[in-house]
């Protein structure tokens, strides 16, 4: 009885052990992101993982820590008070200084951080001089940009987050991110202007997944597949936005309102390119030009390394189909060039062979057998064939090894039974011309070579390569052909192969090409009306000032806006403001000159830049397109939406000398016409000056 009891007992305590053991293996594995920011878009993926259960899969459960006020994401993992964390370029900067940070994977591939000011206070970066400038600390790129652009006196302010400071004039400039304020900016109507820092080379990753050191070492495996997981979360949330977008409002936060999350959506499409670039690449190359960046502007020392920032768990900077083609490629070319070498040897040998034969012809006549058995060991196919009959009188037993025939069978056939009929052909055609070549005493075509496609017993076709000769009588003339056939459907097999890996690797070219057009292309035209953006316009301005300067004609340029466009958004939806924009502008696109100039400018407003164009017939032109955006009607369900265009203009030489001037008087003959009533074209007008009295 004390027995059982005592085995009982111990049953039970190994049971408990091994569920204390084992139970681990099957939990999740906590971790914390700490995200640089407060919930938005700009982290769907995170939410994606987390929705779909990529994270769970992965064997984690995962908490997003929102940024709270004075505290910097990188410090909370180096502090291990976050495992993993996002933050941007300036994981340069703390590699560079020692920190042992580890970046995982670039999410967004240009940065969307930009100063954002008032256009009609702050007409360029140099004014931000002795202003007054909300940054954060952490955000190291904008420093940098202020001081390559030779802004180094500011006041800076401890940021508010908030762009109703700007608004109210409280600040010169505000930090942010070209996915998120300007929506506000617009509502407000506010007339802002973003300074990127893109505009003079600082092109820097946005938000990058990294964690540290310790981590990878200490769970490697673990790192690798939470990295899977974020990535997996990312490809989903940029295929389905909406839906990401909605998952935002309902368990996250209602800070923002739908339009403006689908926005900070649309705006991240455009900066990631999933379509182009794969999520989370990034480029050592890259990573070491922000690193020189930093150093040229004196924020890292010079031999400052970057070892060890980037992760290189899957090293696919490739798309997967670039190395097994070019290690097949590779392949095909070396076996070409090995053959080909072959090849050249045997014919070199062939060459010799023949010039040997040439010179003991002879010896050969007179000593037939000494022929025949040289000709038996050989691995090529040797034959004679008389000329008068055209028939084999002599095949090597090689024949049988090469086309499956006898060589009794090849001899008791014609000619044209050796070859198929196309070579039969060519060879018949060549025969007479060499038999033409040697009457007129032309010694040269005494020996030819030729390839030819002759038929195999098992009813295929091989290729084959024949050196032939004529054989004199005593009178010098042609009575019979010494021919040595050799096998060359492998290496016509090899050429074919090396055609088509030839032809695959041009279309990849070309495709290359076509989308780097693309992305060309993407880079000045505005994704919803077609038309030039603002980048391309403020490089076409200079150039055609410039012109204008030097071959003194004038040049006209017009602000075009809709009015209360805000009331058709608010009215009908956004997509009835942006089918009325695309109106718009194929409407002006289809009036406009070739050498005109139509750039959306931001939200409803356009712009103009017409060359060689007089003031006069500038505003001409501009009040006969005031008069067709009013005759515009756009269809929204039951009526039709009428509209209307205020105009203002400005004219170089009359009214500005530089493009900033002339952007700025347009603008403030805009604002008059608005002012005045809407619905018309004003033209600049400079101030009278006082009358002396």
């Amino acid at each position: 009885m004390g027995r059982c009891c005592d085995n009982t007992v111990m049953r039970f305590l190994i049971c408990f052990l091994l569920l204390l053991v084992l139970s681990p293996a099957y939990a999740l594995e906590k971790v914390v992101l700490q995200l640089n920011w407060k919930h938005q878009f700009q982290f769907a993926g995170y939410y994606a993982a987390i929705e779909k259960g990529y994270f769970r899969e992965a064997g984690f459960d995962v908490s997003l820590r929102e940024l709270a006020e004075g505290i910097d994401p990188v410090d909370m993992v180096l502090k291990g008070e976050a495992d993993y964390g996002i933050a941007a370029s300036e994981l340069a900067l703390r590699r560079g200084r020692g920190q042992p940070v580890v970046a995982l994977a670039a999410i967004i591939q240009h940065s969307p951080l930009v100063l954002l000011v008032n256009r009609r206070h702050v007409p360029n970066v140099d004014a931000l001089n002795d202003k007054r400038i909300m940054l954060a600390p952490h955000e190291s790129e904008l420093y940098a940009y202020l001081k390559r652009e030779g802004v180094e006196k500011f006041e800076a302010q401890p940021h508010s987050f908030d762009p109703a400071d700007l608004i109210a004039g409280k600040v010169d400039a505000i930090s942010g991110y070209s996915t998120d304020e300007p929506f506000l900016l617009r509502e407000a109507h506010f007339p802002y202007r973003q300074f990127s820092p893109d505009s003079v080379g600082i092109d820097f990753y946005g938000d990058v997944l990294f964690t540290t050191e310790k981590k990878i070492k200490q769970s490697p495996a673990a790192v690798r597949a939470f990295r899977a997981a974020v990535l997996r979360g990312w490809r989903y949330a940029m295929a389905n936005p909406e839906e990401i977008v909605d998952l935002i409002g309902e368990r996250y936060s209602p800070r923002h309102s739908r339009a403006h999350l689908l926005f900070e959506a649309s705006e991240m499409t455009r900066l990631m390119q999933p379509e182009l670039v794969e999520i989370g690449h990034m480029s050592a190359t890259r990573w070491q030009h922000i690193a020189q960046t930093y150093t040229e502007l004196g924020m890292l020392p010079v031999n400052a390394s970057l070892n060890g920032l980037l992760y290189h768990a899957e090293p696919d900077v490739l798309p997967p189909w670039v190395w097994p083609a070019f290690l097949a490629g590779a392949s095909i070319i070396l076996l070409a060039a090995l053959m080909a070498a072959y090849f050249a040897r045997l014919n070199q040998r062939l060459r010799r062979e023949i010039a040997t034969r040439l010179s003991t012809e002879a010896a050969l006549r007179n000593s037939e057998e000494r022929y025949r058995t040289l000709a038996e060991h050989s691995k090529d196919v040797i034959w004679t064939l008389d000329l008068a009959s055209l028939r084999f009188t002599y095949v090597s037993p090689a024949i049988q090894r090469v086309r499956g025939f006898t060589a009794e069978e090849v001899m008791a056939e014609p000619l044209a039974e050796a070859m198929t009929p196309d070579s039969y052909a060519h060879v018949s055609q060549l025969l007479q011309e060499h038999l033409a070549r040697l009457a007129r005493g032309d010694r040269s075509a005494l020996s030819a070579t030729v390839e030819i496609d002759q038929p195999h017993k098992n009813g295929g076709t091989i290729s084959s390569e024949v050196v032939a000769s004529f054989l004199l009588d005593e009178a010098g003339q042609p009575v019979s052909i010494l021919g040595i056939a050799r096998d060359i459907s492998e290496r016509r097999t090899a050429e074919q192969q090396l055609r088509l890996v030839n032809d695959t690797l041009r279309q990849q070219l070309d495709e290359i090409q076509r989308l780097q057009a693309a992305l060309q292309e993407q880079a000045i035209r505005d994704s919803l009306t077609g038309c030039f953006n603002r980048r391309y316009l403020d490089e076409t301005l200079e150039r055609e000032l410039s012109r204008a300067q030097r071959e003194g004609y004038p040049l006209s340029l017009l602000i075009l806006d809709l009015d209360h466009f805000k009331q058709i958004n608010d009215s009908y939806g956004h997509q009835a403001g942006d089918q009325a924009l695309k109106e718009l502008a194929s409407m002006l696109t289809a009036d406009i000159r070739h050498e005109d100039v139509l750039c959306r400018y931001g939200g409803e407003e356009f712009v103009i830049l017409l060359p060689r164009m007089p003031l006069k017939v500038a505003e001409k032109r501009a009040e006969r397109w005031r008069l067709m955006i009013s005759q515009l009607r756009l269809p929204i369900g039951d009526i039709e939406l009428g509209f209307t265009a205020s105009v203002g203009l400005a004219c170089y030489p009359d009214h500005g000398k530089t493009a900033d001037e002339l952007t700025q008087l347009a603008d403030l003959a805009l604002y008059i016409a608005k002012h005045e009533g809407r619905n018309r074209v004003v033209v600049y007008s400079p101030p009278e000056p006082p009358v002396r009295s």
